[in-house]
């Protein structure tokens, strides 16, 4: 019969010491009571304790502290003010070694929500001082070591290896190869040999070719090339540019964009009002916003010639805006304008101002000088008038410098490069009533090139919104030697 008894495993008997179930409870020490204190200190210049996560850092390790300022900064933390305002970066770099150690504070993990502290211990006074610090996390890299020579060598045997698989490939089909084939093969050897000329030798087909035409035919085609594009650009309506210029200044003279020069700007009125009210600490209000942002800082730095030029931009501003549509049979063309009555037009460009009140008025042989320049035809402006008065505004705008009062005296730099006249078209555009692209496309008619502008101009062209307010925003620069639009010669059919 079966038994009724369970049989027990019994338990095989082990070699190994067991682990106690209870962990001995350790002795205490008798410490004397310490007085504990917390060192305030707002100095960026704290204590730093490093961890080394999965790297262990050789004992002579020697590392190069840099601080830059944080862009976010809380008001409102009870950490260390220096801490908190500024960025730690721990970075080694030797010859010898082949790891570059680099270290940095923790920002988005649970290390950047907590305070760290050390303690200093002094036992005769029986202090203990607590002082904040700077968690840091340490990390190598393995450094990318190749000398020239082992990239010429392996440049070569990537180019040996090339040559080698193109003969196999070569022989190969020469001698199994189907006719076709053999005679391409036959066709890149030819070419290949024609390559091998030494540099600035003509081929054997150019060659032939340059044999072929009239002596000075090369030489004809590019003349007639500038030929072309020079009377591309004298149809253009836009100023005459002097391309003899030795500076950007000279491209555009005030002599050319000004009928009568600076005799015609001396005759300007409000000169000297915009003068007296900058100097009594009031604000010169105009209808421009591009005038009324540089009347300021140009009256403060003392140039008198800037000061006229901003009132004659006033001026063909102002010119601009009266203007109305031309229709009927007095019409010049789509997109034609006309003048206003003489003394309209008079009233017109003798204000400007907000607060005009019966000011001063233009002369008449003031008005006449203008209206031969940009009215040729009379009382109407073609679309070619309008256009010019326009690109002529553009040009003299670069005559303003975009800091006047850096410079002071009578200085034409006043923030531009010396090589370069700069300007910010946006406030053209909002005067003029014009979209980017179209005063853009002035500004390179007239030469500029329109680009972002460079970080270390972020002050003088006012931008606080940093990288992302420079990328929406345009500079034209005018430069030496000036490169204008080419002529397009259409696509292909």
């Amino acid at each position: 019969m079966p038994s009724d008894k369970v049989d027990k495993k019994r338990k095989r008997a082990s070699d190994r010491h067991e682990r106690p179930s209870k962990k001995p409870a350790l002795e205490l020490q008798d410490l004397p009571p310490l007085a504990s204190t917390v060192v305030e200190d707002d100095s960026e210049l704290a204590p730093v304790i490093v961890t080394t996560p999965g790297l262990k850092a050789p004992d002579n390790l020697r590392l190069n502290p840099y601080l830059k300022t944080r862009s976010k900064t809380s008001s409102t933390s009870t950490r260390n003010k220096g801490i908190v305002s500024s960025e730690l970066l721990l970075q080694s770099s030797t010859d010898k070694s082949k790891l570059d150690f680099v270290g940095r504070e923790a920002e988005e993990d649970a290390d950047s929500q907590l305070k760290h502290y050390i303690a200093v211990v002094d036992p005769e006074n029986k202090t203990w001082q607590f002082i904040e610090v700077r968690k840091m996390t340490l990390r190598g890299s393995v450094r990318k070591m190749r000398s020239i020579e082992e990239d010429e060598e392996e440049e070569e045997s990537e180019a040996e290896e090339m040559q080698t698989m193109r003969a196999q490939r070569t022989e190969l089909t020469n001698t199994f190869g189907t006719k076709q084939s053999r005679k391409a093969a036959q066709s890149l050897a030819e070419n290949a040999q024609l390559s091998n000329a030494p540099a600035g030798a003509a081929s054997a087909a150019e060659s032939a070719l340059l044999s072929s035409m009239p002596v000075g035919a090369a030489t004809d085609l590019s003349t007639k090339a500038a030929a072309v594009q020079a009377q591309v650009q004298a149809g253009k309506p836009i100023p005459m540019a002097n391309l003899d210029a030795a500076h950007p200044s000279d491209v555009y003279p005030i002599e050319t964009l000004v009928p009568g020069g600076l005799a015609t700007l001396r005759q300007l009125p409000n000169i000297k009002e915009w003068q007296d009210t900058i100097n009594s600490g009031s604000s010169v209000n105009t209808t421009s916003r591009y005038v009324s942002r540089r009347v300021e800082a140009v009256a403060l730095s003392g140039n008198t010639t800037h000061l006229q030029l901003l009132r004659f931009i006033l001026l063909l501003l102002e010119l601009a805006r009266c203007l109305r549509p031309s229709r009927g049979e007095k019409s010049s063309g789509p997109g034609s304008k006309r003048l206003p009555p003489r003394e309209e037009l008079r009233t017109v460009l003798s204000g400007g101002m907000a607060d005009n009140n019966g000011g001063e008025l233009l002369a008449d042989p003031l008005i006449d000088s203008i209206r031969r320049k940009f009215a040729p035809q009379g009382a109407s402006l073609t679309k070619n008038d309008v256009t010019f008065l326009h690109t002529t505004i553009c040009a003299l705008s670069l005559h303003i410098p975009p800091a006047p009062s850096k410079d002071g005296g009578n200085s034409s730099v006043g923030g531009n490069a010396p090589n370069e006249l700069a300007t910010d078209p946006a406030d053209l555009r909002d005067d003029l009533r014009m979209d980017n692209p179209l005063i853009t496309q002035y500004f390179r008619e007239l030469g500029c090139r329109v680009d972002k502008p460079r970080e270390s101009e972020f002050t003088k062209w006012g931008i606080k919104g940093g990288k992302a307010e420079a990328a929406a925003k345009r500079i034209a620069r005018l430069k030496i030697p000036v490169e204008f639009p080419k002529v397009s010669r259409g696509g292909r059919r």
